[in-house]
């Protein structure tokens, strides 16, 4: 899909218990949306997708430091291949690589998956600009 047609993307910070969203239109920065729980997954998902017409799925990848694949990479792989397969929408990936300690440190303890997604989102929309 090219960058022109897509209007509203969600940002995905995929995790065991909880999920954490974030919602952007194309030429804006994303906003923390939601954190939802990893139960029912797919389901809840659709709901958002439709009720915010979504056109675009962002997820972050937890690269480790070493660059080695790890457990939780191949689970949030997994994850996508899932989406790809249950939704007739892209799934594009960003370096979530220390996302939630960097709000940790900034003191953010609520919520701090949502915020999480926003900065998956926000890295690839900023990708998106250098690209234009």
């Amino acid at each position: 899909m090219q960058n022109d047609q897509i209007k509203k993307i969600l940002g995905i910070d995929y995790g065991d218990k909880r999920v954490g969203l974030a919602i952007a239109e194309i030429n804006s920065m994303a906003a923390p949306y939601k954190v939802i729980l990893n139960t029912d997954l797919f389901d809840q998902l659709q709901q958002i997708i439709n009720d915010e017409d979504i056109d675009l799925l962002v997820v972050g990848l937890p690269h480790s430091l070493s660059g080695q694949t790890n457990e939780r990479l191949q689970i949030t792989e997994d994850f996508i291949e899932s989406l790809k397969q249950k939704f007739s929408l892209s799934v594009e990936t960003v370096d979530e690589q220390l996302t939630s300690k960097l709000y940790t440190k900034m003191g953010v303890t609520k919520d701090i998956d949502k915020h999480a997604a926003t900065a998956i989102l926000d890295t690839w929309l900023a990708k998106q600009k250098r690209h234009d």
